[in-house]
C-alpha cells in the first residue's frame, strides 16, 4: 500500500509537456483508486500548480491554475473540495483588447461511483475523475460580466473610463439623438437639484 501511495504522489509531480503553447486538460484527470481503497473518511490533499496556459475545454483557456483540493472518500464516492485561482481569457469591455482576468472560486462536488442524472460527475471504470468539466463550469459562473474597474470607473487593464473611450472613438457625449433631448434635460435638472 505504501508503494502505491508513493506512485500516486510521483504521478502528480511529473513534468507536463507544453504543446501548441498550452497544456491539455488531461492534467486535470486524477486517479482516485487509492482513495477508494481506503476506509470511508480517508482524505488526501492535492495541489495543482500549473503556471502555463491550460486549455480546460474547447471554449475555455486559462492563463494559469493554482488549486489546493481535499479529496475525501465517502460512501457514495469521492468528495472534492478546495480553492481554485486562475485567470480567464476575455476582451476588455472598454477597449476590446484581449486580457486575462483573474478569478478565484471554491469548489465542492461529489464524484459518484456511478453516473446518475442527479450526480453528473463520476469516477470512471479505471478509477479516474476528470476535474476539467467542473473547473470549466465554475470558471464560467465566476467570470465577470464586465471588465473589473476601480472606484473611479477606470478599467483595471486599459486604465480608461467609458467617457475616454467614447471620446477617443469620436463619439462625443453632447451628440445625442434628438429624440432623447427631453431625457437629457431631465437628467440635467436632476443633477442641478442634487447640487
Amino acid at each position: 500500500m505504501q508503494s502505491q501511495l508513493q506512485e500516486n504522489r510521483s504521478a502528480l509531480n511529473t513534468t507536463v509537456v507544453v504543446e501548441n503553447g498550452y497544456i491539455g486538460a488531461r492534467v486535470l484527470k486524477i486517479n482516485v483508486g487509492f482513495i477508494m481503497a481506503e476506509s470511508i473518511g480517508f482524505t488526501r490533499e492535492m495541489e495543482f500548480n500549473i503556471p502555463s496556459r491550460l486549455k480546460v475545454s474547447d471554449d475555455l483557456m486559462v492563463n494559469h491554475l493554482y488549486a489546493t483540493l481535499g479529496l475525501s472518500h465517502t460512501g457514495e464516492g469521492v468528495l472534492v473540495r478546495g480553492k481554485v485561482e486562475t485567470s480567464i481569457f476575455d476582451e476588455c469591455s472598454r477597449c476590446m483588447d484581449e486580457v486575462w482576468i483573474p478569478i478565484e472560486f471554491h469548489i465542492e462536488e461529489l464524484f459518484a461511483r456511478h453516473a446518475t442524472p442527479e450526480l453528473p460527475y463520476h469516477i470512471d471504470d479505471a478509477g479516474n475523475i476528470d476535474l476539467a468539466p467542473l473547473i470549466r463550469e465554475e470558471a464560467m459562473l465566476h467570470a465577470p460580466m464586465m471588465t473589473p474597474y476601480d472606484k473611479h470607473g477606470r478599467c483595471l487593464f486599459c486604465h480608461r473610463t467609458w467617457q475616454e473611450v467614447l471620446r477617443d472613438n469620436g463619439i462625443v457625449q453632447d451628440d445625442i439623438d434628438p429624440r432623447f433631448e427631453a431625457l437629457l434635460k431631465l437628467r440635467q435638472q436632476l443633477e442641478e437639484d442634487e447640487d
